[in-house]
């Protein structure tokens, strides 16, 4: 996999190379293969889906 940063002006996409204009879209590849990508991603949601029910059931408590 190639490494470093990449550009995207106008659709037009090439290695970042000194200073970009703000309109410019800058990305960088990843390390991490697709599934350890939506791996990731899926533990994130159940933790956020879990402190979501945690606090709305908190919330919803009557004292």
């Amino acid at each position: 996999m190639r490494t470093g940063a990449f550009v995207s002006k106008n659709g037009v996409v090439s290695k970042a190379v000194g200073v970009q204009p703000k309109e410019a879209l800058l990305f960088a590849p990843s390390k991490k293969n697709s599934s350890q990508i939506l791996r990731e991603q899926r533990i994130a949601m159940k933790h956020n889906n879990k402190q979501i029910k945690d606090r709305f059931a908190q919330a919803t408590k009557r004292a």
